[in-house]
């Protein structure tokens, strides 16, 4: 269960990087999860709300948004949207991706594997 494991994450460096501001409270986070990282974001957002519990992020507005997948291909030079048919398989396998013009599998994927925190707004003394 990577879910747990980014949450836990998320948590950490979130209520540091609040020490380091010298933060008093943290009314919200934002996180951008690509599609491609294959996270159950209702998952990851329960964990880090059962993390975040006798803190001072505890009731923050936590904000996630997903970052559609974006590939380039060496082919046929396609830049443009994958297409990522959800699938619980995912979680265990992951699938092989191809262009959506040439079905070339020599691509690159430029956008939609990362998974990190955007904004953390804080309330100082």
């Amino acid at each position: 269960m990577h879910e747990a494991a980014i949450a836990q994450s998320i948590v950490r460096t979130v209520l540091q990087e609040a020490e380091k501001q010298g933060a008093i409270r943290i009314e919200s986070i934002e996180v951008e999860v690509g599609e491609l990282t294959f996270l159950g974001i209702d998952q990851v957002k329960f964990w880090v709300e059962t993390r975040f519990q006798g803190t001072i992020a505890d009731g923050a507005e936590l904000i996630f948004k997903n970052v559609k997948a974006e590939i380039r291909c060496s082919d046929c030079e396609y830049e443009g949207h994958l297409s990522v048919k959800e699938d619980a398989a995912y979680h265990i396998n992951l699938p092989s991706f191809a262009c959506p013009r040439c079905k070339s599998t020599r691509i690159e994927i430029t956008q939609g594997k990362e998974a990190f925190i955007r904004q953390i707004k804080i309330l100082k003394k």
